[in-house]
């Protein structure tokens, strides 16, 4: 280290003559020199949101075809339910099964268990 702390000087003279990016030259210049944006009154905007979510709030009519439309969806079996009563009572016990299998086989094969217990034999170079 203390040799190169003479270099330093040197480092720091090389990194300040460093020619420095121009960031402006990225902005295009009819966006440096044109017009500001126009700013735009938001309560316009604003009343517009509040009108479109007044319009869609629900009246006795579209209440009547939504409970309709519930009623029917109520009906329709739904995909990917969880079982119930015996299919499910089926699945519980094929799963503990499956789990009770997975945990009596061993986790590493005999073959890679004797490898593991062998050991690394080091290089000559290391002994």
């Amino acid at each position: 280290m203390p040799r190169l702390f003479p270099l330093a000087p040197l480092v720091l003279i090389i990194v300040g003559c460093t020619q420095f990016p121009e960031i402006d030259a990225r902005v295009p210049e009819a966006e440096r020199t044109g017009p500001p944006p126009a700013l735009i009154d938001v309560v316009p905007l604003l009343a517009q949101a509040d009108a479109a979510r007044q319009s869609q709030r629900v009246t006795p009519e579209s209440a009547e075809d939504l409970a309709a439309r519930a009623a029917v969806l109520a009906t329709r079996p739904v995909p990917n339910a969880p079982a119930t009563g015996a299919a499910r009572d089926a699945r519980l016990q094929a799963l503990t099964a499956r789990a009770e299998a997975l945990r009596a086989a061993p986790v590493i094969d005999p073959s890679a268990r004797d490898r593991l217990d062998a050991g690394v034999t080091p290089p000559a170079a290391l002994q």
